[in-house]
């Protein structure tokens, strides 16, 4: 595992306000490199957010990974537009001609007191190489990729906020580590233990991808 990020290093920017897998992505440009290889994500595609979703993630809760395109970052917000909230960051994914909404925590959503921690490191996808779809029968696990509760950072909402609009800036494809909430959407995007751990990544198609990973103050792992 090569850790590659610091959080330190990355600018907190003010927000802006296997399984089933179903096609494979179109040939990439592979520049080699030591062994690893770095793929051409292409241009990111950012459209207006939307509140019509797809209906083709499992209904019932079920841990997989999703595989598509990032479309729109939706920020936390009082308004219910684009399925927002008060407490997460909404990525919209396409996947299959349809949007699909991923939440993940910015903050505590129930007492709005700050206790997100995260880190970021460079990491082999792992299970079943990308392809647009959804992935079940996929297991991850923080502690197995060295990760402890003590590597992740306490921050802010607005750190959150930033550090992820960072990290998702040049995005294109994209994979998310997630349980289903219904067939239109996803959550639970952080530390659950028992190999249903929550992962944001972006350069899924290089090797090693870049991986977001986040937990909360009252984990000890």
């Amino acid at each position: 595992m090569l850790r590659t990020y610091s959080l330190a290093l990355v600018a907190l920017i003010a927000a802006c306000g296997g399984g089933n897998s179903t096609s494979a992505d179109a040939a990439v440009d592979v520049i080699t490199t030591d062994g690893r290889y770095n793929a051409d994500d292409g241009t990111p595609m950012r459209m207006t957010c939307t509140s019509s979703f797809g209906n083709k993630l499992p209904s019932a809760p079920t841990y997989g990974r999703i595989d598509g395109y990032l479309v729109a970052i939706v920020a936390p917000t009082n308004s219910n537009g684009c399925n927002a909230d008060s407490s997460h960051v909404h990525l919209q994914i396409r996947m299959m001609g349809a949007v699909y909404d991923v939440a993940i925590d910015a903050t505590d959503s129930q007492t709005h007191v700050d206790d997100v921690h995260t880190d970021l490191l460079d990491h082999d996808l792992g299970g079943p190489g990308w392809a647009e779809g959804w992935h079940d029968g996929v297991l991850n696990d923080y502690v197995s990729m060295g990760l402890h509760s003590t590597d992740l950072m306490l921050h802010t909402k607005d750190e959150v906020i930033a550090q992820m609009n960072t990290f998702l800036a040049t995005a294109n494809h994209i994979s998310v580590y997630m349980t289903s909430y219904g067939p239109d959407g996803g959550h639970l995007v952080h530390r659950n233990g028992n190999g249903h751990d929550g992962i944001l990544v972006t350069d899924p198609l290089s090797q090693p991808s870049h991986f977001m990973v986040l937990s909360f103050s009252d984990q000890a792992f």
